[in-house]
């Protein structure tokens, strides 16, 4: 995943659609990264009783998460330089890699700025590891480049070729709620048991349910407190204002590329990390008229017609609370094709 900054937020991009013969439509984009420091998260109380002994231990050593984070920095670095997908696919799987291959794919629809910001080498620094105990992820939190703050997931498992590649990338605003680790073991919960309002595994529903209903459904259980709640109903609101009385715009629910949920356990809820995904239908409502592409649509297909279908893949990072409604710290979205 691309350097320090974000491009193009999904919520604020440009939003420009017309209808006619020379209409336009242009599109969002995602995230970056960047290295150094080595450290374990500190452990925090847990109402859980004592663990069992042997006391249990982390997916990886805190070395081994670090090496990996440095190998993933070194290629997505090359990666950038040159847009090489092939090469990032060696260390970038899931919802992040198809956001990534879009960038590189949109890479000349981006201002000269832009691609020179694009291509600089980024590092991570300040490291912080949760590593659960067993399985095949552990997640992270680093500062990159400038001063964003990033949380990530790398994941070894048959969907990633067996091999460590990190999976999401997203880039919350505010502190993350502390993660228990007693022993220096990340806590995890099951995907599909409710805390509070939501399962971990419900949370994709709700969120695309903000875009397709403006929270109607699923997505009544989200804070509306939350900036990110917020930014997701001006989207769902303004979702044919380009278009005006001419088009019809609609958001539909799609599949992820990786359905998979990663939960961390806090004092006080379960951070749930998860896939999202959605379809942006726009369709013409009188006969004769069509939908020209801009610069992103283009380049998937940049023939007019009466109806285009943008796809779009991302990941949230959503706080569920024992008590309260759940907060989206976090969600990146990129156009991944277009037809």
């Amino acid at each position: 995943m691309p350097h320090t900054a974000e491009l193009r937020a999904y919520a604020a991009r440009a939003a420009a659609a017309a209808v006619g013969l020379t209409a336009a439509l242009t599109l969002a984009a995602c995230a970056s990264g960047a290295p150094a420091s080595d450290r374990a998260p500190a452990s925090h109380s847990s109402s859980a009783t004592a663990s069992p002994s042997p006391v249990p231990r982390g997916v990886v050593t805190l070395s081994e998460a670090n090496k990996i984070l440095d190998t993933y920095q070194a290629v997505n670095n090359r990666a950038n330089a040159t847009r090489d997908a092939k090469l990032l696919a060696t260390v970038e799987a899931g919802q992040l890699y198809a956001r990534s291959k879009a960038e590189f794919e949109q890479f000349g629809t981006l201002s000269e700025r832009e691609q020179k910001e694009y291509v600089k080498p980024f590092t991570f620094t300040d490291r912080t590891f949760y590593l659960p105990a067993g399985g095949d992820w552990f997640a992270a939190q680093a500062t990159t480049t400038g001063k964003n703050h990033t949380v990530m997931v790398f994941e070894k498992s048959p969907a990633t070729g067996n091999t460590w590649k990190k999976v999401v990338s997203l880039f919350p605003a505010k502190a993350l709620p502390p993660v228990q680790t007693p022993n220096g073991v990340a806590r995890t919960a099951p995907a599909a048991n409710p805390v509070g309002a939501l399962a971990p595994d419900g949370v994709p529903a709700a969120v695309e349910d903000l875009f397709a209903t403006g929270g109607a459904k699923q997505g009544a259980a989200l804070s509306r407190a939350s900036e990110n709640v917020k930014s997701v109903l001006t989207t769902y609101k303004e979702r044919g204002k380009s278009l005006g009385p001419q088009a019809k715009v609609s958001f539909f629910p799609a599949t992820p590329v990786h359905e998979r949920v990663y939960t961390l356990r806090t004092r006080d809820g379960v951070l749930a990390i998860v896939p999202l995904a959605h379809n942006e239908e726009s369709l013409v409502l009188r006969p004769g008229l069509q939908i020209t592409p801009g610069k992103v649509g283009s380049v998937y297909d940049k023939s007019p017609r009466p109806l285009t279908v943008d796809v779009f893949q991302g990941e949230a990072l959503v706080f569920l609370p024992e008590k309260g409604q759940p907060d989206i710290l976090d969600y990146r979205y990129a156009q991944t094709d277009a037809r």
